[in-house]
């Protein structure tokens, strides 16, 4: 962990879904949903699509990230956990 409650994690992504879309004249809302592969455990990083130019690269699988953010608990046995209201996302080089 981090400072402020956040945690930081690298992996591989695996899926990426899109979420909940709302527009409005002068913004998109929405959110993709990255399920990354952390070692043996799965986490879902929760991407603000308003965010995505900040980040300077569009999330797909195959591609490995560092993201950092609040973690939470798993509430599906899908994933073991959550990391959302992201503050970095940066793609990385694979470990050798």
């Amino acid at each position: 962990m981090t400072s402020a409650g956040l945690k930081t994690i690298e992996g591989r992504i695996v899926e990426v879904r899109n979420g909940a879309r709302k527009i409005s004249r002068s913004f998109t809302y929405g959110y993709m949903s990255l399920r990354v592969l952390v070692g043996f455990e799965y986490y879902s990083v929760l991407v603000s699509t308003s965010k995505i130019n900040k980040y300077g690269f569009i999330p797909k699988v195959g591609q490995w990230i560092r993201a950092e953010g609040r973690l939470s608990g798993s509430q599906d046995d899908f994933y073991d956990a959550s990391l959302t209201h992201i503050t970095s996302l940066e793609h990385i080089e694979p470990p050798k």
